[in-house]
């Protein structure tokens, strides 16, 4: 998305508010006192300076979400100085929880410490995701998809130590899952939303 020009937007504003303000000014002032000729302010109805007002108000709204945009930089631009963990964390979560409750997405980017915490799993966040039939998301691209705050905020959560999982390194959701039978044979620990949690 094309972030709006602040400078051009509040130098435009300015001046159309400079150009209404006249035109108020000129239908104000007696016609003697004026050199401009009055036909042309004669011809501005009050409906005409409330519609200005309107459209003067409308650009200064514009260019203060413009001031807003440039001083919140887009997330495309703030990702570039997160760390490559944390985004590819942030990625995994959001590709495979969004739409659980927050808990729950912390819960799967614990899953994704606790296999790098453990011996039977690759000892990098990079690893362990790309860890061949481990993640469906990666199978079927949602892995590249854009997180929102809410992934990067669990993403933080689950690196910091947070663990809803309680010590998990499996999650599925029954409704979904295609290796049901083997994941039932693992030690439940817990469920939050649509996932279950297992050692």
């Amino acid at each position: 998305m094309k972030v709006l020009n602040y400078e051009v937007v509040k130098k435009t504003s300015v001046f159309l508010l400079f150009i209404l303000f006249s035109y108020v000014l000129i239908s104000i002032i007696s016609p003697c006192k004026l050199i401009v000729p009055i036909t042309e302010a004669a011809s501005i109805s009050q409906d005409d300076i409330y519609k200005g007002l309107g459209i003067a108000l409308i650009l200064i709204l514009i260019s203060e979400i413009g001031k807003s945009m440039e001083s919140n930089p887009s997330r495309s631009d703030s990702r570039e100085n997160i760390n490559p963990d944390l985004e590819l964390l942030a990625r995994v979560i959001y590709a495979e929880s969004r739409g659980e409750p927050f808990i729950g997405q912390v819960a799967v980017g614990a899953v994704v410490i606790n296999r790098i915490k453990s011996n039977e799993f690759p000892d990098t966040v990079e690893g362990v995701v790309y860890q061949g039939g481990q993640f469906s998301s990666v199978d079927d691209g949602q892995i590249n998809l854009i997180p929102n705050s809410s992934a990067y905020d669990a993403a933080r959560k689950a690196i910091e130590g947070d663990d809803p999982s309680l010590g998990a390194q499996y999650f599925y959701n029954p409704d979904k899952a295609k290796t049901l039978w083997w994941l039932e044979t693992r030690e439940l620990t817990v469920r939050i939303g649509n996932h279950v949690f297992a050692k």
